[in-house]
């Protein structure tokens, strides 16, 4: 509003790092991972929610170029998977990036692990649907992922029995309580909070099936 008051147009939102990336903001970064093929509305909802929830100043949405647990023959390349998420994610805090391309890294530990370093000052919580939380001790070192940020799982519908007691919820050390998930980012892991009250049925999967 105030740069259509002043005749200019608004700045564009910036989705790329330089080459070698050394961010010393003091933040509080939500990471929404995914192959986001194709990106949906229950992401965008996810992500506003994880704002406003855990006190966030920003959302990443971090692009995978192959999930390795999913096969590839369905999957969009990645750069049309980019332009989708950036049409998606039309706010101001949200910010599409692909550096798992830019690493050159295939699994979310792998990627966190040299990601980390580089944003000394930023403290990260990793967002999630509850039917990831199902799957997490089929992830790449879940454990040892589990041990470098605090993880926020956000309820989806039918997964919300099967993830609360699944594996991957043990995997993920303890769970803080409901009165305190804003501090969730604050939160020395392994630590993860569970958010009941979303009940989100859209998947990439039906969308594809339907097109």
């Amino acid at each position: 509003m105030l740069y259509m008051v002043m005749g200019r147009s608004a700045p564009k939102r910036v989705h790329k790092f330089p080459k070698f990336i050394h961010d010393t903001r003091n933040l509080k970064v939500g990471l929404m991972g995914g192959s986001f093929n194709p990106p949906h509305e229950g992401h965008f909802t996810i992500a506003k929610l994880a704002l406003k929830l855990f006190g966030l100043d920003e959302i990443w949405w971090l692009i995978s170029p192959q999930n390795p647990l999913k096969s590839s023959f369905e999957t969009l390349p990645i750069s049309k998977r980019y332009q989708l998420c950036i049409e998606k994610a039309k706010h101001p805090k949200f910010r599409v990036l692909k550096l798992e391309s830019n690493f050159k890294t295939k699994t979310s530990y792998s990627l966190l692990r040299k990601m980390l370093p580089r944003f000394p000052k930023i403290k990260f919580i990793w967002i999630m649907g509850s039917d990831n939380l199902f799957n997490f001790h089929k992830w790449y070192k879940a454990s040892e992922l589990s041990n470098l940020l605090p993880f926020a799982i956000f309820n989806r519908k039918n997964f919300s029995f099967r993830s609360l007691n699944s594996k991957g919820a043990h995997i993920l050390g303890s769970r803080i309580r409901n009165n305190r998930l804003r501090a969730l980012v604050d939160e020395k892991p392994p630590k993860w909070g569970y958010l009941h009250n979303i009940n989100l049925n859209i998947s990439s999967t039906k969308i594809r099936k339907s097109n």
